[in-house]
């Protein structure tokens, strides 16, 4: 079962408005080898509300059932009175890990995962604001203490509130980079091809080494961006809005570089570019393109830079409109 046909049969289950065939079919996939936190990562708040409901029910059901099914074996049969207990154990404890792991979203650390070409907009325990880019995992402790601290692979734009007991705000990349905030709105990408950040209100600081003299304030307007390692950093001015628009679902390209719209590609859409010659990547393009359509993203970047693209799958093939 794909996740689409997952999150319309757990949708309708909440609502009570599955067939007889809908509900047996859901109840198949609760009893399959497809119980996993791998398969359930990529669903909706919704789709995620409606499996708690359905498996905490479901756990609660099992034991009693379970029961059952042991008083009615014949008596006096041991051995398959041991096994029926065996059966039943292994019944709950298949409905059970997938209530395990909902739990511990729900008590423990929670992680939120985007998929290729997917925006998601999440609000975290302190009223702040969070909008993941595609292919993106933010995660972070359900309950906060003094420190407010978020983890982020891939993209997200920040509006962090500022909270009466002045508790500072801090997002990590990576074991070498953070950067700590009290109330402010800022864009980070940690991709493949590096680490960028972009203020747009406020003021944040770049933690960028181990003591407090590797720090580096930045105001609305800069940016600083690094490869590797954070010492390496490149720090300057930028237009506001320019890394951010894509949360608009747009995209917006100032003298950008075809190689730099194919890292773009390959991070937020898993589209792998490759180019008939090499030389094409370096064409430079300007203007907006949708983001959340991505046909129409690839005829914007063919036509701003006078190339065609064809698309097989995931893979791009980019061309000179005279070959």
């Amino acid at each position: 079962m794909d996740k689409d046909r997952l999150l319309y049969l757990l949708e309708n289950d909440k609502s009570g408005q599955n067939s007889r065939a809908e509900a047996e079919e859901l109840e198949a996939w609760y009893r399959s080898a497809e119980l996993r936190p791998a398969f359930t990562d990529g669903l909706s708040a919704d789709g995620l509300s409606a499996l708690e409901d359905r498996l905490f029910a479901r756990i609660q059901t099992v034991n009693a059932e379970s029961q059952e099914w042991v008083d009615e074996l014949p008596a006096g049969k041991s051995g398959w009175f041991g096994w029926g207990k065996i059966a039943a154990a292994v019944l709950f404890l298949m409905v059970a890990g997938i209530g395990l792991y909902i739990f511990q979203r729900q008590s423990g650390r929670i992680t939120e995962r985007t998929g290729f070409g997917e925006t998601r907009v999440l609000t975290l325990p302190d009223g702040s604001e969070v909008t993941l880019n595609g292919n993106s995992v933010l995660s972070y402790d359900a309950e906060w203490s003094e420190l407010r601290e978020v983890r982020l692979e891939g993209e997200g734009y920040f509006k962090v509130v500022h909270t009466k007991d002045h508790r500072k705000f801090r997002v990590r990349t990576g074991a070498d980079f953070s950067l700590d905030v009290l109330g402010t709105q800022f864009n980070v990408s940690k991709r493949e091809s590096g680490t960028r950040i972009v203020l747009d209100e406020g003021k944040v600081r770049c933690n960028l080494g181990d003591s407090e003299s590797d720090t580096l304030v930045l105001r609305p307007g800069e940016m600083v961006q690094f490869r590797k390692k954070p010492s390496d950093y490149q720090h300057e001015r930028v237009e506001k809005g320019l890394y951010s628009a894509w949360k608009d679902h747009k995209l917006i390209f100032k003298n950008t570089s075809l190689r730099e719209v194919a890292g773009i590609l390959r991070d937020t859409y898993g589209l792998e570019t490759e180019a008939s010659r090499p030389e094409l990547l370096d064409r430079q393009i300007s203007g907006s393109v949708p983001t959340d359509n991505v046909d129409l993203l690839l005829q914007g970047v063919a036509e701003a830079s006078n190339v065609t693209i064809t698309r097989d799958g995931e893979q791009l093939v980019i061309a000179s409109r005279s070959e």
